[in-house]
């Protein structure tokens, strides 16, 4: 008895060591990201796909079916249901289904991805390389692009990594047979549910490259990982056969050819070119300014030290990056947002050059970087009271939609804390006073000046909710609700609120077809470059 309760006490106090060693950078990245995303994610209205994710989990909770996705009446295969469990329990812990409480998941599955990140690297990397890491992953602009969106692309990105990562862990830690797969298996089974065939495409090609490498390639048709390949195809397998019911094998296999084929062949050769002359650039920029590490490499003492210290954890890291890249490289219809998966890889790589290039970095990047670090300062400065004006009691208000920017004050105070701390124990670091500096600027600029524009975007080509509300205006009360053709984008539809409203028993109809002599057109409407008619049933 007293050796189980001395084992317990054991793991009970490296638990605590464990959560107190990441608890600094869990703290502060979860505050910027809160600090960031939490004020605005209400502020527009959904758009792109993300009315499509509202209407499917507003299906399943009408229907009961949380298996089957079902948009517009219609069985929907493009995408697993996992993501709709996710809308479905944050905004019933919320209380209500509306823009906040949609996004709200994407934000919880960036700060669960930065809260993994720091827990599987914590043994690897130091202090400093965790609070780098945790900060480039709230403040990279694709994270936080994706973060305040309805959207797949962060809940995906969060299961992909778990799944190659915690392989690797294992991997590193001497682990063997099915203990060595099986975790990840399930995980990479819960990415399929997310967002299908790349979550295998990500894991197998990452891993199957690795152990290429490694010269292990055999251990991918060992027992062991074939049992809990298997494990995986029955995670998956159990929503396949639902689906195969419901629509049958032809459908199912027709949505897979699109999904995987069509999309790889589109595009002329030009098209081809310019996507792989501009590509790698997008994907860099994605995680500016942190990319700029990456230049690092070119320095021979840099990449000496980088292999002798971190060499298994860079290679996986890279390989991992490199492998899937050349995937989406050379599919032209291939967006930036697709390899968001990759991303924190990329960053582990970019948090491995931070801790090593700017203590043996020649004298010359060094003062490059520290330039760099007061010139972008120093804008910053300028930008910020030239866009804040009244703050000093002259010229015009900040932009509306930024009625309280006391947040992002906040966030960006809280990161100029910690580079400072971080600088005042190291001199060294330039590369990170310039890469914070420049993250400055990228905030205010995103905030100040993309935001709004976007907004005003909003308001004068495609508001939606001020669509709605005129097309309620042209109704009389006692006409609701409205019906609508299947035709109509999903924007209207989900706006509309009136549920199943294709069933609706309503003599008023908003569509796309021209009308006939059944009806009355009551008023012809522009959305999006697209008309839309109101009509009454004559």
């Amino acid at each position: 008895m007293r050796e189980f309760l001395n084992a317990c006490s054991i793991r009970h106090d490296s638990f605590m060591n464990h959560t107190r060693s990441i608890l600094g950078p869990l703290g502060l990245s979860t505050f910027v990201v809160v600090a960031i995303c939490i004020p605005y994610l209400g502020t527009l209205p959904l758009w792109q796909e993300e009315p499509r994710r509202a209407l499917i989990a507003e299906t399943m909770l009408q229907t009961g079916d949380f298996v089957v996705p079902r948009y517009k009446e219609d069985i929907y295969l493009a995408k697993p249901p996992l993501y709709n469990w996710v809308v479905i329990g944050v905004t019933t812990l919320l209380g209500e289904m509306n823009e906040f409480s949609l996004r709200f998941g994407s934000v919880l599955c960036l700060v669960l991805l930065i809260f993994s990140m720091l827990s599987i690297h914590k043994n690897w990397l130091s202090k400093k390389g965790l609070y780098f890491l945790a900060l480039a992953l709230a403040l990279s602009p694709e994270f936080i692009s994706k973060a305040t969106l309805a959207e797949i692309d962060m809940c995906f990105a969060l299961l992909v990594n778990l799944s190659l990562w915690l392989w690797f862990a294992n991997d590193r830690q001497r682990v063997k047979g099915i203990r060595l797969w099986l975790v990840p298996a399930i995980i990479v089974g819960l990415a399929f549910l997310t967002k299908r065939e790349p979550a295998f495409v990500f894991y197998y090609v990452g891993i199957g490259a690795y152990l290429l490498y490694k010269r292990r390639i055999s251990e991918l048709f060992q027992p062991a990982h074939l049992i809990c390949a298997s494990i995986t195809l029955i995670v998956v397998g159990v929503w396949l056969w639902q689906i195969w019911i419901a629509v049958g094998s032809d459908a199912l296999l027709l949505s897979s050819v699109d999904e995987v084929v069509h999309r790889s062949l589109v595009g002329s050769f030009q098209t081809t070119l310019f996507h792989m002359l501009s590509y790698p650039f997008e994907v860099c920029l994605a995680i500016f300014p942190f990319c700029l590490l990456f230049g690092t490499l070119l320095h021979a003492k840099t990449r000496a030290e980088v292999i002798r210290s971190y060499n298994d954890i860079f290679v996986f890291a890279v390989i991992v990056v490199l492998s899937n890249f050349l995937v989406y490289w050379f599919i032209p219809a291939s967006a930036v947002r697709y390899f968001l998966p990759m991303m924190p890889s990329m960053l582990v790589i970019c948090a491995i050059l931070f801790e090593i290039a700017p203590g043996i970095a020649p004298r010359w990047i060094q003062n490059i970087s520290l330039g760099i670090c007061f010139f972008s300062l120093l804008l910053a400065i300028a930008l910020n009271l030239f866009l804040h004006k009244d703050i000093l009691g002259f010229g015009v208000s900040p932009p509306k939609v930024l009625p309280a920017p006391m947040p992002i004050i906040l966030a960006m105070g809280a990161v100029m804390a910690a580079v400072m701390s971080l600088w005042l124990n190291a001199k060294s670091q330039h590369l990170l006073m310039a890469a914070c500096c420049a993250i400055f600027v990228y905030r205010i600029i995103f905030f100040d000046i993309l935001l709004p524009r976007k907004v005003e975007k909003f308001e004068q080509e495609s508001d939606v909710v001020t669509f709605v509300e005129q097309i309620y205006q042209t109704i009389p009360e006692e006409g609701l609700p409205v019906s609508a053709d299947r035709s109509i984008p999903h924007e209207l539809w989900w706006y509309l609120k009136f549920g199943d409203i294709s069933l609706a028993p309503s003599n008023y109809v908003i569509t796309e077809k021209q009308p006939d002599a059944t009806f009355l057109k009551l008023a012809e409407m522009n959305f999006e470059g697209r008309k839309i008619f109101l009509l009454k049933k004559d």
